[in-house]
This record gives structure tokens, C-alpha cells and sequence, in this order.
């Protein structure tokens, strides 16, 4: 069964909807995001790649550019994500 929300050593994970979902609470209450970094996760690690982590310099149009990576970047195995 997958869950919505992990939280392991520290670090909170998201599912694809549970991100979306952050993405839009973070966009009603004007939050910023820093960067995003979709992970796949085994029993023991996190695992991820340069190409599915991104870091937002400007906050300029950062929620629909966040909504757009999720979308694309977490398929397959790589079904996680942090935001920072």
C-alpha cells in the first residue's frame, strides 16, 4: 500500500497528489519553494539523480513551474518527492 506522506530521518516525502496538493497550499499562503527533489524510495534510502532535482533561483511563476516538474519527473520508480 503506498502512503501519501513518509517521513524518514528528518526528511518528509510526498506521493505525486500529496505534492500537487503542497504545491497549492504553498501557493495560497504565498510560501516559497526552494527546490524540489523526486527520490525513489526503498526500505533503507532515498535515491535520486541531477535530473530530478531542481532549484528555483526567483520565485517568479515558481508554482507552475513546480506543478509542471512534478508532473513530468515523477513516473515509474521515481515516485517521491522533498521539497526544500
Amino acid at each position: 500500500m503506498r502512503k501519501a506522506l513518509i517521513i524518514r530521518d528528518g526528511s518528509t516525502y510526498r506521493d505525486k497528489q500529496e505534492s500537487l496538493d503542497h504545491i497549492d497550499l504553498m501557493e495560497r499562503s504565498e510560501g516559497p519553494i526552494h527546490g524540489i527533489e523526486i527520490v525513489r524510495l526503498s526500505k533503507f534510502k532515498a535515491e535520486s539523480n541531477l535530473n530530478k532535482t531542481v532549484w528555483y533561483i526567483t520565485q517568479d511563476n515558481v508554482y507552475d513551474i513546480a506543478r509542471k516538474f512534478v508532473r513530468e519527473q515523477m513516473i515509474g520508480v521515481w515516485n517521491y518527492a522533498e521539497f526544500k
